[in-house]
């Protein structure tokens, strides 16, 4: 048998010798079917960090050359999909891709040090010996490794491995953990080094025909490969839940930041995302109702680390009246909401819409208004003195072409008034009045319940003339919508000036002592999200986990109050008990960097105690909700889910509801950690994870 084994090492050192790629260390542009960007390699040594590779404008990313298009997925994850992931980081960061390929498993991490790439983009796991040379990303998955060899020869555990060998390609982590089992057991292994470059699929094909006794798989790999090899089996775990991440240099500590700060928002948004043209029926089966909208201080902003605005107000109360959580989707135009919503990623559009013919002809419907407005031409005190539209003749006014104010102006110049007209495409109202007062046109057309909010705090603007007709907002939906139609008209029917819409209304345009208040502390793009932001960027770099979802858990816990004090006795920004922190090595909580590292600390550690088969952002949902209940009370939940026939591995829709019931007497008189106020960490993930997107929205 070891005859065959050296023979079959033989063959595949020839197979992979012999080809005509080039030498391991050599970087080359993919095939034709693979996802390069650039059009022309550039073969150049930078070992930089991210300012270094931000001036050479391209972001490198190297992975093994047999991990194609059709390489192997990671429970339903491809290797095309890690690619296409790894270049929307690229295309955040505003870099051009370059993939770098190299021949030999074992020559990744060397190529990445000698700086012919950036970022390994592979199944990489997480060793002793790998994090002395390079940074590595968080998690992107944990499997379990393990042993698989023929049906007819069980091995049933490591003592047994003695009398068999064990091939597996060099460089790859298993060498590592053969090695400590050796140690562990106090056994010598017969281990047989394949070349780095040799498949799974060839070692197992091997294995079948009697090449080699056995070989080590991730899990996830395994459980897709052995379809095709029935005469194997996967024996026993020699490692559970090895992490799997990505990694870069040792000298790009800012660059791997940034990775994990993507690799968070990239999964929470793609996870909150559902193309689906639903009816009424599957909104309410879902529970989710998804609100389209803009970014602005009618529809939807954010303000310190609250959701508001009178759309998303008045939609919201509608979502509830109906049992139904609301997802706020940011779009950053008209344009942009309508096509969304025809492809099936919202239900509703509330953004402060214009009834119009033409947006009716695009194929929107229109719910009943539920504002009456008056449209107006606006000026600076000190500018033109106009009193009707023949008067704009010879004047300059600034105006976003997909508004109804556009196609007003356009009908002025056909109907003989020569005005000029300043075009600002994706621009909101509010940036136009600054426009306006910084005197780059003469005018600005403006609804009334917008010019109410300017006038808040503006003193220097003045109605020139207001038309004679009046403009109504509504909701816009999708044709096929009916039944969600007619539940919008009766909302908008018996909440029209109506007690909650009378204080909703005041809240956002008569109240001018709150709008002030509202401009003062909302949060604008780029802005600060905290007084705490530079503390939580340095803490979070520490774990690998991103400040903006740090900063929105902080404040639901403590409302950025370093002092608060729960009834329980939880303290500080990130409300951790004293006890808590105390185990975790630290005093003073209420001091804010201690607060904030005692805080993180615990999410690290409760991180780790999920199981290794949940996907990127399950797991940080999962996480969220121990750190509200307690990790007990969440396995309790996850169990109760499998015994209803919903998915443990997923919290919202699943989870989440058998959660909820933990507080029936029913169903927690059976679980082992007994009682739970499940509608409390139910409230606690959504409302972090809305907040968190909200924040992303105004960081972009």
């Amino acid at each position: 048998m070891r005859l065959f084994t050296y023979l079959a090492l033989a063959f595949l050192l020839l197979i992979n010798s012999g080809c005509d790629a080039p030498s391991p260390s050599s970087t080359g542009q993919p095939e034709k079917d693979s996802l390069a960007s650039t059009g022309v390699l550039q073969e150049y040594i930078e070992t930089g960090d991210l300012t270094q590779i931000q001036d050479r404008g391209i972001l490198r990313l190297i992975a093994p050359r047999f991990d194609g298009a059709d390489a192997l997925p990671r429970e339903g994850i491809s290797v095309a999909g890690y690619q296409r992931t790894a270049e929307a980081f690229a295309k955040q960061l505003q870099l051009d891709v370059q993939w770098v390929f190299v021949d030999e498993f074992s020559e990744l991490i060397p190529s990445l040090q000698r700086g012919e790439g950036d970022l390994i983009i592979t199944n990489l796991t997480i060793t002793e010996s790998r994090l002395d040379k390079v940074l590595f990303s968080q998690p992107i998955k944990k499997v379990n490794e393990v042993l698989i060899s023929r049906s007819k020869h069980p091995i049933s555990k490591i003592e047994d491995l003695a009398s068999f060998s064990v091939t597996i390609p060099e460089g790859t982590a298993y060498i590592e953990t053969l090695a400590r089992a050796e140690k562990k057991h106090n056994i010598t292994l017969n281990v047989n080094k394949a070349p780095s470059s040799t498949s799974d699929s060839e070692l197992l094909s091997l294995i079948q025909q009697n090449n080699f006794d056995a070989t080590i798989l991730d899990s996830d790999v395994a459980n897709i490969l052995m379809r095709d090899h029935p005469e194997l089996a996967a024996q026993f775990i020699l490692r559970k839940n090895r992490p799997i991440a990505w990694a870069g240099r040792k000298t790009s500590p800012a660059l791997i930041q940034k990775l994990n700060e993507f690799l968070v928002s990239h999964h929470l948004r793609e996870s909150s995302l559902e193309l689906a043209s639903r009816n009424w029926e599957q909104i309410k089966e879902s529970g989710r109702l998804r609100m389209l909208t803009l970014n602005n201080p009618a529809s939807y902003f954010m303000w310190r680390g609250e959701l508001m605005g009178f759309d998303k107000d008045l939609i919201e109360q509608f979502a509830k009246n109906h049992g139904l959580h609301l997802s706020v989707i940011i779009k950053d135009s008209i344009p942009e909401l309508i096509a969304s919503l025809n492809a099936g990623e919202g239900d509703v559009i509330a953004a402060s819409l214009t009834q119009s013919s033409k947006r009716e002809e695009q194929g929107l419907m229109f719910s009943k208004p539920y504002l009456t407005i008056r449209e107006s031409i606006v000026g600076k005190t000190n500018g033109p003195e106009i009193s009707s539209p023949e008067e704009l003749k010879n004047h300059t006014v600034g105006v976003n072409p997909d508004t109804t104010f556009y196609d007003y102006f356009e009908d002025l110049k056909l109907s003989g008034v020569d005005l000029i007209s300043k075009e600002y495409k994706a621009t909101s109202t509010e940036t136009l009045f600054a426009k306006l007062i910084n005197e780059e046109f003469d005018f600005v057309m403006t609804d009334s319940h917008l010019l109410a909010i300017e006038m808040a705090y503006r003193e220097n603007l003045k109605v020139a003339f207001t038309l004679d007709d009046p403009a109504f907002i509504a909701w816009g939906l999708r044709k096929n919508q009916p039944e969600l139609m007619a539940k919008l008209n009766q909302f908008i029917k018996k909440e029209y000036r109506g007690l909650f819409y009378n204080i909703t209304f005041n809240k956002y345009f008569k109240n001018s002592r709150r709008m002030k208040k509202h401009k003062k502390s909302r949060i604008f793009t780029g802005g600060r999200l905290s007084p705490y932001d530079e503390l939580v960027k340095e803490t979070a770099t520490k774990y690998a986990m991103d400040w903006r979802l740090v900063i929105s858990q902080m404040y639901q816990e403590s409302k950025f109050n370093p002092n608060a004090k729960s009834f329980a006795g939880a303290q500080g920004l990130m409300q951790v008990m004293p006890r808590t922190a105390k185990e975790l090595g630290i005093s003073n909580i209420h001091i804010p960097e201690n607060g904030i590292n005692a805080g993180l600390a615990y999410m690290h550690w409760l991180k780790g105690r999920f199981p290794g088969d949940l996907d990127f952002e399950e797991r940080i949902y999962f996480t969220l909700a121990a750190y509200n209940a307690g990790a007990g009370h969440v396995r309790d939940a996850r169990k109760l889910a499998t015994q209803l026939g919903l998915d443990p591995k997923r919290w919202f829709g699943h989870v989440e509801k058998a959660m909820l019931l933990l507080a029936q007497p029913k169903y927690y008189k059976k679980a082992r950690f007994g009682y739970v106020r499940g509608a409390e960490p139910v409230h606690y993930v959504k409302s972090i994870r809305a907040r968190y997107l909200g924040y992303l929205n105004t960081q972009s």
